[in-house]
């Protein structure tokens, strides 16, 4: 008799994750254009698959989700799918979650602590490995020659500035890189690390501050953990008069549509590609395959290639 209760019990669940037809999508930031199109990939698959969506929106704090993933927990939603902005932030509100039986998928970023239906991303730190390979491999800089290289940071405790300074940074001074250009990681004079949060217009504010101590003849490489950043670094460069933006490589990350044609307009050097209609529209069937049939995903981890825009400047071709 246990075993049959037991059994009703595991049926009606998954009949009730199945018949509720509403699903909490928490974005970081949805004027990121990122954002925006893993939004609406995710939002027309949802639909397609009979579902509504809660959507959400952080506008890049942090401290909101919390208090969006209990409201989403209110509304018993179905389930959550979220980009979570801290990795240390959302871990306990979404274990109350999933100990309610609500799955949990994260997209593009991801916490720790949790147990998830699955983490969907790009592979950010082999994205920002990818960034400095083609500086040692493609870019013809000669490291000795470089006056400095700025390393724009995204927001501290963000999972993807975490995942993206690491790859790049750690390339560098492997044995791979070579000698010279660890060397030059290792001179903090040369190494200029500044914060832009992954904002425009943070991003333009510090590098215009730090400009007054660089040399205006100099030759120097721009890595900007997002597209974002980079336009608002290309910004403070053009709106300096004693600066040439020929003397600067820029590098973006996220392939966004600006970031493209700024390589384009050769503006910016190559930018680094998320496929983020793939992301919104995969997250969409995991959840849907779950709530329907208690499928889960065989592997968790679902991380999304990068490519290199343009192609041509795939180091590894």
């Amino acid at each position: 008799m246990k075993k049959l209760i037991l059994l009703s019990l595991i049926l009606g669940n998954i009949a009730f994750g199945a018949a509720n037809k509403k699903i909490a999508l928490m974005m970081s930031n949805r004027s990121n254009e990122f954002f925006g199109v893993l939004e609406q990939s995710f939002v027309e698959e949802a639909k397609k698959l009979g579902y509504t969506v809660d959507v959400y929106d952080a506008a890049n704090d942090a401290t909101k989700q919390p208090s969006q993933v209990e409201d989403a927990i209110v509304k018993k939603s179905a389930a959550i799918v979220i980009n979570p902005l801290n990795k240390d932030a959302t871990e306990g509100v979404l274990n109350d979650a999933t100990s309610r039986d609500i799955p949990v998928v994260t997209v593009d970023t991801t916490v720790e602590g949790v147990d998830l239906l699955a983490k969907i991303a790009t592979d950010n730190e082999d994205g920002g490995k990818f960034a400095a390979e083609w500086i040692v491999k493609k870019s013809n800089i000669n490291p000795e020659e470089l006056t400095g290289l700025i390393h724009m940071r995204g927001i501290d405790g963000h999972t993807a500035h975490i995942a993206r300074y690491k790859g790049f940074k750690d390339y560098l001074e492997s044995s791979e890189a070579g000698e010279k250009w660890n060397a030059l990681v290792e001179d903090d004079k040369k190494y200029i690390e500044l914060t832009g949060n992954f904002a425009q217009d943070v991003a333009q504010n510090v590098l215009e501050s730090k400009l007054s101590a660089l040399d205006p003849k100099g030759k120097y490489i721009v890595y900007n953990e997002n597209d974002v950043m980079a336009i608002g670094t290309i910004g403070a460069i053009q709106n300096d008069s004693r600066f040439n933006l020929e003397n600067f490589t820029i590098i973006g990350f996220d392939g966004s549509t600006e970031g493209k044609k700024l390589v384009d307009e050769k503006k910016m050097a190559i930018t680094v590609v998320q496929d983020f209609k793939f992301i919104g529209k995969q997250a969409a069937i995991v959840v849907d395959k779950y709530l329907k049939d208690n499928q889960s995903p065989e592997n968790s981890e679902m991380p999304i290639e990068v490519i290199m825009y343009p192609e041509n400047q795939n180091p590894r071709n």
